[in-house]
């Protein structure tokens, strides 16, 4: 789920001029300082049975961007509330969270969850240990989005934590690229938004929330910071990627990177001679891509009548057709009336697994097309095709012009879908998973 561009921040070629700054861009001190908290408790070895005085901390990470975390927690805190859990919310963009958790680690705390790794990398400052080692706390990291964008957050390596993926390939990746002595896993994710219903859908319009990065734009950022040869390799995996998407009906981008690594002897480029410069091209075009994707998306909808929220389309707004609206991005705890329309949301997922805005125009009962690909995660899943679209030509646009000739057919069938994923992915079998890893780290 890529929704932070102040979480995922560009580094272009940084990797090939001067060294990583990973700590440094990840908004968190790779060394938190924790020498005026509160000490350990006492026999911190020891197992803790969860009580009612124990813990289950969230840390919340408010400076991505549309601050979609602030979201997601407030659903979290509820899940884990209804499931019987002490919840308390820690705010990772104040100096002194550590020593916040600090002051709850005497009294218990049965696990810490976090999205995105954001803050397992931080450390007692004299020591270099883990805090979460330091403090015996069990972490659960959930990775809505893919280890090459700020590896620093998916390279924690301690028998406290467990790295777990919302798509099957990230976790792959992870196991390959960093060391693990629990190996990363796959979490299937509930519904993440609950609010209540607004009363009624209004707008003939098909409705794109969605921030992009002008690929013209990037690519004279390669040629500008690059050297040639990498500039060559990260075209030369733009152009492959962008064939390849608009003949088949899915493409794996982070397979293919590594295809042309070996198919053109690109060894300079593997995670063996430079990982930094390995994971920064990985991140490059991905970011890259999902902006074409989206690009390619509203291009092919010049028919029909759509709404785009977000940042990044002032050149495409000038010579959009009048059925085009372009506005400003709008803050995720602002935006409930987006997924109201006639003709609902067209989400471009950034991976197989559905996006967050996908699940939330499920939760609001609302309509929509996804290109997310579940072939792996449901079998029936060919009875709800019209919900979903590949890049080929004409697919998107075919799918469109059933929806306008039957917006209340193509409604239901996202209702139905709605209540199929919640039925199998019940926030209950969420919560008792993170449950379970977090017994095992105690028990250790």
């Amino acid at each position: 789920m890529s929704i932070l561009k102040q979480v995922l921040s560009d580094a272009f070629g940084s990797v090939f001029k001067k060294p990583s700054r990973e700590d440094a861009r990840s908004g968190i001190a790779e060394k938190a300082e924790t020498r005026d908290a509160p000490p350990r408790p006492s026999r911190p070895g020891a197992p803790r049975a969860a009580g009612s005085g124990m813990k289950a901390v969230i840390l919340n990470w408010n400076r991505g961007e549309n601050d979609p975390f602030t979201v997601f927690n407030k659903t979290i805190s509820q899940y884990l509330h209804a499931c019987g859990k002490n919840v308390e919310v820690i705010e990772i963009t104040e100096q002194d969270w550590v020593a916040q958790l600090a002051k709850l680690a005497p009294s218990g705390v049965e696990f810490a969850y976090t999205w995105q790794g954001l803050g397992s990398s931080a450390a007692v400052a004299a020591t270099g240990v883990s805090i979460w080692e330091h403090f015996k706390i069990p972490l659960i990291c959930i990775h809505g989005d893919h280890p090459c964008h700020m590896p620093s957050n998916h390279q924690l390596e301690s028998r406290y934590c467990f790295h777990l993926y919302t798509n099957a390939d990230f976790a792959r990746y992870s196991n390959r690229h960093f060391r693990r002595m629990r190996g990363a896993s796959v979490i299937d994710i509930p519904q993440l938004h609950r609010e209540t219903r607004l009363p009624r859908r209004v707008g003939d319009y098909f409705v794109l929330p969605k921030n992009i990065n002008d690929p013209t734009v990037t690519e004279d950022s390669w040629r500008q910071r690059l050297p040639k040869p990498a500039f060559d390799a990260f075209m030369m995996a733009a152009e492959t990627l962008k064939a390849r998407l608009a003949n088949e009906a899915y493409v794996e981008i982070h397979d293919v990177l590594d295809e042309l690594i070996v198919q053109h002897g690109l060894d300079w480029l593997g995670p063996a001679a430079n990982a930094a410069a390995y994971h920064d091209y990985h991140s490059q075009l991905d970011h890259y891509l999902r902006s074409y994707k989206t690009l390619s998306v509203v291009s092919s909808l010049r028919d029909f009548p759509i709404h785009v929220y977000g940042r990044g389309w002032e050149r495409f707004a000038q010579n959009a057709p009048a059925s085009h609206v372009f506005k400003p991005a709008r803050n995720m705890a602002d935006s409930q009336d987006l997924y109201y329309t006639r003709f609902g949301l067209v989400d471009v997922s950034p991976s197989k697994a559905l996006h967050d805005r996908t699940r939330r125009a499920m939760a609001n009962e609302g309509a929509f097309l996804s290109s997310a690909n579940l072939d792996d995660s449901f079998d029936d899943i060919a009875r709800f095709d019209r919900l979903f679209f590949s890049f080929r030509t004409r697919d998107l646009p075919d799918k469109c012009a059933a929806v306008l000739r039957d917006p209340e057919a193509h409604l239901a069938v996202a209702q139905q879908f709605a209540r199929t994923y919640n039925e199998r992915f019940h926030f209950r079998n969420f919560v008792n998973r993170i449950d379970q890893l977090a017994k095992m780290a105690s028990l250790s």
